[in-house]
Order: C-alpha cells, then sequence, then structure tokens
C-alpha cells in the first residue's frame, strides 16, 4: 500500500510535533511507499528509506496563497500512485487535497483530536471519507464518519525504564505550548497558596514556548506575576525543550501537571503517563479513566486551592504508592494509546 500523508510539520526535533516523526516512522514500516507533503520540512534524517518528504514551502518563505497552490499541485501529482490520503490535524489540507483525490479515487482520511469546530472542520468532514480522533472528547462534530481509535504513543521511546533520577525536592514538570487554553495561572497560583503555607520542599519546571506570537503576552504575564509572588526560586521556565530530549525529563519527574482546557485527548499527558510518571490533570478528557485509578489525578478547572491541595497529598505520598500509580497509568497507555496499534487501524480503514 502507498500512502500520501500530509501534515504541518516534520521534524524529529521540534518540541511540538516531533512526534510526527515518529508517527511517520511506524506508518512506513508497515507500507510500501510513504509520501510526506509537510508546510515546514526540518530535520528528517533517520526516517526510513520508503519514505520522501516535500515541503509546499514555509521554511522557503512562500506566501500562504502560494504555499496552497503547491499543496495542491503535490497533492495532484502523487494521488494517481497513491492509494489514498491521510490528513494530519489541519482541515484546510484536506479542503486542498479532496479534489485530486476524488479525481483519482483516492480515499481521504483526517485525524483530528480538538474540541474546536469551525467552518474549516465543517466543510473538511464533508470532503473527506472518514474522520479518525483519538477520544469521544477529541472531535465534537456528530457525524457517522467519525470512528474513535485512540492516540499513538511510542511506547519505546517513553519507557519509563530509564534509571529515575532521585530528586532533592519533589519536581513538578509541566510541557506544552504556552497559552492561555493551557491555564499555567492557576498552577503557578497553587504554588503561592502552598508556599504560603510554609510547604516547602519543592519545584515546579514549565517548557514551552509561546504557541502562538500573540500569546507572548500571556508568557511575559505569567513570568512577572511569578516575580511578583516571589515565587522565582520555585516556579522556572526552562524554555522550548528538543524532542529528543523530552523522555530524559519525565524520568527526572516525580509529577507531571496539566491543566489544558481543549477538552482533548493531550498527547503531553500520555506520554508522561507512558513514562509513568503520576499525572495531575483538569483536562476532563481524563477524567473517567484516571479516576478509576486515583481520585488524586483529577482537579477541578480553575481552582488554584483544589490544585493545591492535590499537590500536598501527592506530595506526601509514599515513593511505593506514586510508584503503583505511575506504573498504573503506563498499561493504561499499552492497552488504549500505542502507536503500534494506532498504525493497524489507520492501514485498516484504507484497506476497507
Amino acid at each position: 500500500m502507498k500512502l500520501i500523508f500530509v501534515t504541518r510539520k516534520v521534524d524529529r526535533s521540534d518540541a511540538l510535533t516531533g512526534f510526527v516523526f515518529t508517527w511517520i516512522s511506524a506508518l512506513a514500516k508497515n507500507l510500501e511507499r510513504l509520501y510526506v507533503i509537510c508546510q515546514e520540512k526540518g530535520d528528517v534524517s533517520g526516517l526510513p528509506g520508503n519514505v520522501e518528504v516535500i515541503s509546499f514551502g514555509k521554511e522557503r518563505g512562500y506566501g500562504k496563497a502560494r504555499q496552497g497552490y503547491h499543496l495542491f499541485k503535490l497533492s495532484w501529482g502523487l494521488a494517481r500512485n497513491a492509494d489514498g490520503f491521510f490528513v494530519h490535524m489541519h482541515p484546510a489540507y484536506a479542503i486542498l487535497a479532496s479534489l485530486p483525490a476524488r479525481i483519482f479515487g483516492r480515499k481521504i482520511i483526517l485525524w483530528y483530536t480538538h474540541k474546536s469546530v469551525d467552518l474549516k472542520l465543517r466543510i473538511a468532514h464533508a470532503l473527506v471519507d472518514e474522520v479518525l480522533t483519538a477520544s469521544r472528547e477529541s472531535f465534537r462534530l456528530p457525524s457517522r464518519k467519525v470512528k474513535v481509535i485512540g492516540h499513538g504513543i511510542d511506547l519505546a521511546k517513553f519507557s519509563g525504564k530509564g534509571e529515575r533520577v532521585s530528586n532533592a525536592k519533589f519536581r513538578i514538570v509541566s510541557i506544552g505550548r504556552i497559552s492561555p487554553v493551557k491555564d499555567y495561572e492557576t498552577l503557578i497560583k497553587a504554588a503561592k497558596i502552598l508556599k504560603d503555607e510554609d510547604t516547602a520542599g519543592f519545584e515546579i519546571e514549565i517548557y514551552g514556548r509561546a504557541g502562538l506570537p500573540q500569546h507572548q503576552a500571556y508568557l511575559d504575564s505569567l513570568v512577572q506575576f511569578v516575580h511578583n509572588a516571589d515565587l522565582e526560586d520555585i516556579v522556572k521556565f526552562q524554555g522550548e525543550l528538543s524532542y529528543d530530549f523530552v523522555e530524559e525529563i519525565y524520568r527526572e519527574a516525580d509529577l507531571f501537571v496539566n491543566l489544558s482546557k481543549t477538552g482533548s485527548i493531550d498527547k503531553n499527558v500520555l506520554e508522561a503517563a507512558a513514562a509513568s510518571v503520576p499525572v495531575l490533570t483538569s483536562n476532563e478528557a481524563f477524567h473517567q479513566d484516571f479516576l478509576k485509578i486515583s481520585p488524586l489525578l483529577i482537579v477541578r478547572q480553575d481552582d488554584p486551592a483544589e490544585l493545591a491541595a492535590k499537590l500536598g497529598e501527592i506530595m506526601v505520598l509514599p515513593a511505593r504508592e506514586r510508584s503503583r500509580i505511575g506504573q498504573t497509568l503506563r498499561t493504561w497507555v499499552e492497552r488504549n494509546h500505542d502507536l503500534k496499534t494506532l498504525v493497524e487501524k489507520i492501514i485498516r480503514e484504507f484497506a476497507i
């Protein structure tokens, strides 16, 4: 089988999209040929020999109109030699690729995991054959085209088998793009509550960059809040983290915190869980499953007081209990979000 994978960026080290490299590698191992059309091409070294990555021009300075033209042209040129299109996350790409797919009779499948439903998504949904998503909460448009198949986490990369670091302080980590929807202010307010209660022996490390240029002001406001609250010895902004080193950070973490309000399954939560790190989250997509593991793993949104209380409880848990929670989370990811299983499901949809 030959497929066309359409995505925004391919770069094995990119903090936000590095995981796409692992998806491409896993898919290629099960295909005769994989053509990858991307908006931006970075470091693609190490991909299997049957993968061809072609950019439609962002890194070459092309404007949006020119990028769109090249995406359409590439889709048209490759469609005759492929069995289908797998469009990753971007409805606009599915819209542009839909005509070549129809002309050449190729199946087109959109992967989408976000609660946002806009006009582009509605149009793309009408044009594609199927939509694949990670959970019921990750695609909010009612449709018979939708299939929930879980997410895809590289369990070999996030094995949790490396030697865990013993920290002098309880180490709380949060990783991801920094934007208002991620609600970092609640985490910082919880840290202030703990400090005011004379809770000592913990630190919070936040890894990530502003998700969009307009989010830089939000990041600046967080840094200023930390300074004004005299929390600079507790809350540390570590900047962007290369995807190559994410698993090392998890080996050094005692707890991963995610307060995302996206309402969809967050890849960073799954990666931390796969690495056997206890996770505390307010994301509604995890409520049902995580509450079965421990009530300590779920917190209400926009509630710094409850978050501070949960953090305090987790910090005093015996190491054996934290390890049990981490291992249980790892098992849950293995059962529901293994990349190998996801790849098999994707290929099966094209074979139908």
